[in-house]
């Protein structure tokens, strides 16, 4: 799908603005503190990252914005925090490092805030973790993959292991790929593999991991570079059908609108169909079932991950979140509508515990960190007061440990998310099998 148009997109791209120009004021009223980022007996001030624009995944920003929102509004209900209201000020990251980067500082340096919570891509988490370093200040990132925001980078010395302040509640790049990994092996029994990635810190990190993650595995490996925002795909994906019609499966791993697209131009291009035997594995862009079915109307048989609770298992917190978001959107919210919601639920109570707006506190708090939100209970067990140990891996590090990942399969044309198949892993399959096909 592309970027909503007609009232939504304005209505976004105006509220974008409004935020901005809010953030611009905030910064210069009150006389606040870096220590602080409070406005003196007003407001402790947050900081929200996200996609607002292309090539950023738009939707997801959006969601992700109003989450935060709805985070501050329930907190400010409830008293606020340490006798104070939230405020949130929110910048469009643009899935861009540069940018990234750049609102970043702006939030840290400029508008003084306590901490910074959100953001969707990897590439642009990336891009903050070194102002994260510098400052001080705790990042929680939710919707980001990579191993490195976390585990850090030994090629790169901005990207050291054991970021002091940087915290995440999304699943983890090397923990979902060992997952498909274990899917092509012992689900599928795969004996080619075509892998479809975009050209980002994310793809590029991804198409290394999996190298290493099939050596020995018996399994070929086809891989595929593409650029996010393309208006078609429909060359690569038919040189594919054309070259590697034989394969077992093929991983359209194109995050945000992009991904859409390209999977419908498989289906086009003949990669995918009813007659074909390469299972189609999207990017979970594809739990949003209304963008889906209108952008990728061939859909039907498609694997794709869901990362989050499923209905069944929500609490108060989240069936209240969903019931909100249903309400202003007409659908099922995606887990990165939770996460950026419990980011900020999660900077609240830990600035309440910590007794402070000082962000080495708020750190400290974090680390000790036992919250019931939207997605779970949340702990971050590894940090400075309980240091990582050797059998670990370097991305635990301020890592909350229990994200839900299970992999779903929509079986008919048009069919709703909440009656998708469970395919993966066996402990949860509905079907019994690890590939159900589509039924008609």
């Amino acid at each position: 799908m592309r970027m909503r148009r007609g009232p939504t997109g304005l209505v976004g791209l105006l509220g974008a603005l409004a935020l901005v120009a809010a953030a611009c004021t905030a910064g210069t009223e009150g006389g606040q503190s870096p220590s602080t980022g409070a406005r003196e007996g007003e407001t402790i001030l947050i900081g929200g990252v996200g996609p607002l624009s292309e090539p950023g995944a738009v939707t997801a920003g959006i969601d992700m914005r109003w989450a935060m929102e709805q985070a501050v509004s329930d907190v400010n209900a409830q008293g606020g925090v340490l006798g104070k209201k939230l405020e949130l000020i929110f910048e469009d990251t643009q899935n861009t490092p540069d940018v990234a980067r750049s609102v970043a500082e702006k939030l840290v340096s400029e508008d003084h805030v306590v901490a910074v919570v959100g953001e969707y891509h990897s590439g642009a988490a990336l891009a903050m973790v070194p102002v994260a370093n510098d400052s001080g200040v705790p990042f929680v990132f939710a919707e980001t993959w990579s191993d490195s925001i976390t585990g850090g980078d030994p090629s790169d010395p901005t990207l050291p292991a054991d970021p002091p302040s940087v915290f995440r509640i999304a699943p983890t790049t090397s923990l979902v790929s060992n997952l498909f990994v274990d899917w092509l092996e012992n689900g599928i029994h795969a004996h080619k593999f075509i892998h479809v990635y975009e050209a980002s810190d994310y793809g590029l990190y991804e198409a290394d991991l999996y190298k290493a993650l099939l050596q020995g595995t018996g399994i070929e490996l086809v891989q595929v570079k593409v650029e996010l925002n393309q208006a078609d795909y429909s060359a690569v994906m038919g040189r594919l059908a054309q070259e590697h019609g034989d394969a077992d499966v093929a991983l359209i791993d194109v995050t945000g609108e992009s991904g859409y697209t390209a999977v419908q131009n498989a289906f086009d291009a003949g990669l995918f169909g009813p007659d074909r035997n390469t299972i189609c594995f999207a990017s979970q862009e594809a739990q949003n079932d209304r963008a889906w079915w209108r952008v990728v109307p061939d859909g039907a048989g498609c694997v794709f991950m869901f990362v989050g609770p499923p209905p069944s298992a929500y609490n108060d917190m989240t069936r209240s979140v969903a019931e909100r978001y249903q309400a202003r959107f007409g659908g099922q919210p995606n887990v990165w509508t939770f996460e950026a919601y419990d980011a900020v639920r999660l900077v609240a109570d830990a600035i309440e515990r910590a007794g402070s707006t000082e962000p080495g506190a708020i750190v400290k708090a974090l680390e000790t960190t036992s919250f019931v939100g939207a997605q779970g209970r949340y702990s971050f067990p590894y940090g400075s007061q309980n240091p990582l140990p050797n059998d670990q891996p370097s991305w635990m590090w301020h890592q909350w440990p229990d994200p839900t990942v299970q992999y779903l399969e929509y079986t008919q044309k048009d069919q709703p998310l909440g009656e998708a198949a469970v395919v993966w892993p066996p402990s949860k399959q509905t079907d019994g099998t690890a590939y159900v096909s589509v039924r008609g």
